[in-house]
């Protein structure tokens, strides 16, 4: 779920990049900025880096499973599913000769969001679909004490960025579990 949620948004962002810059290269990548062994990940410069920030559980919404019924009249216990919301990086890795078309591009990618209203749905994001019906996006605001501990956590030396919280992915994988019978009332 996570993926396919955030390959269908990086492939959008290239589309709409490509369109309102009149370029023909994807300029987003999905990936860390840095190696677990502390190296750089990212070969390519000028290029915008998408990269999966946090992962929380959704608390607003029900952890109650249900019931449902099959097709012949039984039921089955269905549990709900983890609901999650995921926060996502857009960090400028250009080269300091690029430094302002670094920050045309995060301007560009707060636009997208912004074109958007913030919403990714199978009309507007076509490989969502069969994935989920609708994600929003919120810019997260950072005060400088934050944004450096994020920094510090991913393990990179700033870069201008922008933080966005995608709402809610719901995991859930449905176990074949035993059918309980229809009682009728005699």
């Amino acid at each position: 779920m996570i993926h396919e949620v955030m390959g269908a948004i990086q492939a959008e962002l290239n589309k709409f990049l490509k369109s309102k810059h009149n370029i023909t290269e994807d300029k987003v990548l999905l990936s860390n900025l840095v190696n677990i062994d502390g190296t750089l990940a990212i070969q390519e410069t000028d290029k915008i880096i998408m990269t999966l920030g946090n992962i929380e559980q959704e608390r607003s919404k029900s952890t109650t499973g249900t019931y449902e019924q099959t097709e012949k009249g039984g039921f089955i216990k269905v549990n709900a599913p983890v609901n999650i919301n995921i926060m996502i990086m857009f960090s400028a890795y250009f080269t300091t000769e690029n430094y302002m078309e670094g920050l045309k591009f995060i301007s560009s990618t707060i636009a997208f969001f912004q074109s958007r209203n913030g919403v990714f749905d199978p009309q507007n994001t076509p490989a969502l679909n069969n994935v989920i019906d609708k994600v929003t996006a919120e810019l997260l605001p950072m005060e400088f004490r934050d944004m450096s501990n994020v920094w510090s956590v991913l393990g990179s030396k700033y870069l201008p960025s922008v933080l966005y919280r995608l709402k809610t992915l719901p995991i859930q994988h449905k176990m074949n579990t035993p059918v309980i019978p229809y009682i009728k009332n005699t």
